[in-house]
């Protein structure tokens, strides 16, 4: 007969069964995983649109491939809810993700379309951006063509790379093209405190020849940009122009300020420009040495430009050289790279002075001085001068300027 064993049989180890119903169900979770993020397709681009639409990006694309930790967007369009004439195309878009929020964005081959006005869209960007804050605040890079103007036909094309830190920190290196003409390097860096700084010409700011300051935080906007002093010739080279005979070797440097808007703009930009041009005076008979002297003359104007920078009223133009001073409105037609110009400028000097000028420029000495001292003191009323200009940038050597003088001089 059989016994039973003095001790009962050992029970399952509870720890091996947990072991296989936690690696069942770590199994069950990551096929069921890969099935909603591969598999369900129509669930994940769901996510994927919500997640923009949550940061006002209305954002549509062809295809997606998603990863661990990676969704790619294929054929992606987007555009910025509010923010009318901006829009954004890729063939190919990488957002990096941590768990389910996007961490950093790569683009490549990027076309963004900018309509005009600029001080519009900046002005909608800065809604959004109230609207949406943080929204475009991640790390990104694009290989990026951005068409000002329209996608069909730019007036102007920025082609390089842009890369975005966190916050509002940025740059751009590329080139730069005006309706068609290439006119090389730009660059450009912002951080949303200070004036963006943009420079045309080199790879570094402080080699070009031309450098922009953009203020979005001034209302109106304000665009400042400087010449260093830079030689005419060397201006005229890069554009394939000649250069009158009187203004080789001159130099020329200055500021142009235009104001983006407000409401007495009407539609226009207003601006205000000053250059000065050493080594260089109109040209003059001897006879008014003594009133146009030195060796620099100073340019200077008030206007009023379109946004599409074609048409340009001049209410007040100036120029300085010595005590020959003129002043007068004037016009500017754009085409492409070259312009129209029509000015005219009066300006009146003594009768005193130009007497003691001419006398100046023919008689030394103490007689001179002594001539000079009996026109001060003997003449008397003014002579006005009219200089009319109509110029060509395309042919400046053909340019017409002429002159008209109404002497009104008399014994005092």
């Amino acid at each position: 007969m059989d016994t039973l064993p003095d001790t009962p049989p050992e029970a399952p180890k509870k720890s091996n069964r947990r072991r296989w119903i936690v690696a069942f169900v770590l199994v069950l979770a990551a096929i069921l995983g890969l099935g909603i993020g591969l598999g369900h397709r129509p669930l994940a681009r769901w996510w994927i649109e919500k997640e923009a639409r949550a940061r006002g990006i209305e954002l549509t694309f062809e295809d997606f491939n998603p990863r661990w930790g990676r969704v790619v967007l294929l054929g992606a369009k987007a555009k910025l809810e509010g923010v009318a004439g901006l829009s954004a195309e890729s063939p190919w878009v990488a957002v990096d993700l941590d768990g389910l929020s996007p961490t950093r964005i790569d683009a490549r081959n990027v076309v963004v379309t900018l309509a005009v006005p600029l001080d519009e869209r900046l002005d909608a960007l800065a809604a959004f951006d109230s609207r949406h804050p943080g929204a475009l605040d991640l790390p990104a890079t694009a290989d990026v063509t951005v068409n000002w103007g329209s996608k069909e036909s730019p007036w102007i094309v920025l082609a390089g790379r842009a890369t975005k830190g966190r916050g509002d920190e940025g740059a751009f290196e590329g080139t730069v093209a005006f309706e068609g003409t290439n006119l090389g390097l730009v660059g450009a860096r912002w951080n949303g405190k200070d004036p963006a700084s943009i420079w045309l010409g080199a790879k570094t700011p402080e080699a070009a020849p031309l450098r922009l300051a953009l203020d979005t935080k001034a209302k109106p906007m304000r665009l400042s940009s400087t010449l260093p002093a830079t030689k005419i010739d060397d201006l005229a080279r890069a554009r394939s122009l000649s250069v009158p005979a009187d203004l080789r070797g001159a130099t020329v440097e200055g500021t142009v300020v235009v104001t983006f808007g407000g409401p007495e703009a009407k539609g226009m930009y207003t601006g205000t420009a000053s250059f000065e041009v050493k080594g260089w005076v109109p040209p003059h008979p001897k006879e008014l040495d003594g009133i146009v002297f030195g060796n620099k003359t100073k340019l200077g104007a008030t206007f009023e430009i379109t946004p599409n920078l074609v048409d340009m009223r001049i209410t007040k133009a100036t120029v300085d050289a010595g005590a020959f001073k003129l002043s007068g409105p004037g016009t500017v037609k754009r085409e492409g790279l070259s312009a129209r110009v029509k000015m005219t400028l009066d300006g009146a000097v003594a009768c005193s002075e130009l007497g003691a000028s001419a006398v100046g420029a023919h008689v030394d000495g103490l007689i001179g001085d002594l001539l000079k001292g009996v026109a001060r003191v003997g003449l008397g009323g003014s002579v006005k001068v009219r200089v009319t200009v109509d110029a060509d940038t395309r042919k400046i050597e053909r340019a017409t300027v002429d002159q008209a003088v109404t002497v009104g001089c008399g014994l005092r």
